[in-house]
């Protein structure tokens, strides 16, 4: 009489992945320090969980600018550091957007967003910025934000700029 084999064929099984329930410690808007944020950032990315990278990369964000006493000057440093932490990403090493922070230093936040606002191509911060759906970050979004600090022709720059978002997307 033949055996009869009750092994099964090595066939992989995929399995249903396993909802974890998990909480943290703290919320992410307590967090201070960048390289916890960054940690944070990594986790949250290798689970897979886009909520917890976001509000990790704002507040990461909203760090840059905590020291600055006006609300334009607050929101345009945290812009610059979204668009440098994406160019890192990109770049896969640390990437400081060197001729911004030139100019900054040079001419100041308004004389900055007023050449992004008024230039004929839109800038890589832009582009970045629109490309990872962070378009309330780009400096066209400060301008229309706060367009009393902003020359006419720089709010028509940053209006026909944000019109091309909404010709450019997709009709559902």
């Amino acid at each position: 009489m033949a055996k009869r084999s009750t092994k099964r064929a090595n066939v992989p099984v995929e399995k249903a992945p396993v909802a974890l329930k998990q909480t943290m410690t703290k919320p992410i808007s307590s967090y201070t320090d960048p390289e916890h944020l960054h940690t944070l950032m990594q986790n949250a990315k290798r689970m897979g969980r886009e909520d917890i990278w976001r509000e990790a990369f704002d507040q990461l964000c909203s760090l840059e600018g905590a020291t600055q006493t006006e609300p334009l000057d607050r929101a345009f440093y945290s812009t610059l550091a979204a668009y440098e932490q994406l160019l890192t990403q990109k770049n896969r090493r640390a990437t400081r957007a060197s001729r911004t922070r030139l100019k900054l230093k040079g001419k100041g936040v308004v004389a900055c967003l007023e050449d992004w606002a008024k230039s004929k191509e839109a800038p890589e911060s832009f582009e970045l910025l629109v490309a990872n759906g962070m378009v309330e970050m780009t400096g066209e979004q400060l301008v229309l934000t706060y367009p009393d600090k902003f020359s006419p022709e720089a709010v028509a720059g940053a209006t026909a700029r944000m019109a091309t978002l909404s010709t450019a997307a997709p009709e559902a």
